[in-house]
């Protein structure tokens, strides 16, 4: 069974929050984004994910499993979101 290890990211609100996923995802790995092999659009609308949290919601989580990752996305009470990776590899 593989471990699990977690990473906490802060998104940085000005860039569309698919790509702080990917960023995320690519730091947890310790790999440099473009030279992932896994494609967030593989798995994840990234229109759908990005307008969720474009108003910045309120007290907002989100969770899915990607690549081997479980991604948790949680707005604070700002609506400033942060990305948790739960990295299964």
């Amino acid at each position: 069974m593989a471990e699990t290890r977690d990473f906490h990211y802060e998104a940085d609100t000005t860039h569309p929050l698919s790509s702080e996923v990917v960023t995320a995802i690519a730091k947890a790995h310790d790999e440099d984004v473009l030279d992932q092999k896994w494609r967030i659009s593989d798995d994840i609308n990234t229109d759908a994910l990005d307008g969720l949290f474009q108003d910045h919601q309120l007290d907002t989580t989100l969770q899915f499993e990607a690549d081997t990752v479980t991604v948790t996305i949680r707005a604070d009470r700002d609506g400033n979101p942060s990305i948790k990776i739960e990295s299964h590899r």
